[in-house]
């Protein structure tokens, strides 16, 4: 009895619950999930380039629903495959894309519009997933590839001032292009070490 109250936990007091190891059945569930991310980004990320190349508008409604897709399958990828930390990655990367591309629309006065900010999340959400490398590494190819093409697209029309290029494209492309990047390193990686 005095040894319960000087120790309260003790042999009798049931232990935490733990999670177990991920089972084949639950990775192939979170590739599933994370399967599902990346088609929604595809669907919906085509859907957004051809609007904003059209029409310069990223409508919220294809924003929104995105964030949503992809917030919805990594979490639940996270969930089934145990593996919180690359979700709080994803979260944290949503908001640091949110605030650099806020930051950068603000001090370009103009340059970037609110739509553009907008994507800006689901973009994070998505590259985050991936690793910080890749948050890092796809919104510098956004402005590589859409610096590439402004230039080029000013070249060909000869001038510079007044012209107005689509943002999202760019920003979408630069995702698709990272991820790819990211998967074929990943083959590369596991194809070496059998």
């Amino acid at each position: 009895m005095i040894l319960a109250l000087v120790n309260p936990v003790s042999s009798a007091t049931p232990a935490m619950p733990s999670f177990a190891a991920p089972t084949p059945a639950t990775i192939a569930a979170g590739t599933l999930l994370e399967v599902l991310a990346w088609l929604a980004f595809l669907g919906l990320g085509i859907a957004l380039a051809v609007i904003d190349a059209r029409t310069r508008r990223l409508p919220n409604r294809l924003v929104a629903l995105l964030t949503g897709a992809g917030l919805l399958f990594f979490t639940s990828a996270a969930l089934v495959e145990q593996n919180l930390p690359a979700l709080w990655r994803a979260l944290t990367a949503l908001g640091i894309s949110f605030v650099v591309y806020l930051v950068i629309s603000l001090a370009a006065r103009g340059g970037l519009g609110a739509g553009d900010v907008k994507l800006a999340a689901p973009v994070g959400l998505y590259l985050g997933w991936l690793g910080w490398e890749a948050l890092v590494a796809g919104i510098v190819l956004a402005f590589a590839i859409g610096g590439v093409a402004g230039l080029a697209l000013a070249a060909r029309k000869r001038r510079i001032r007044g012209l107005t290029v689509p943002f999202g494209p760019f920003m979408l492309a630069a995702v698709v292009v990272t991820a790819g990047l990211v998967a074929s390193d990943s083959l590369i990686s596991t194809s070496s070490i059998g």
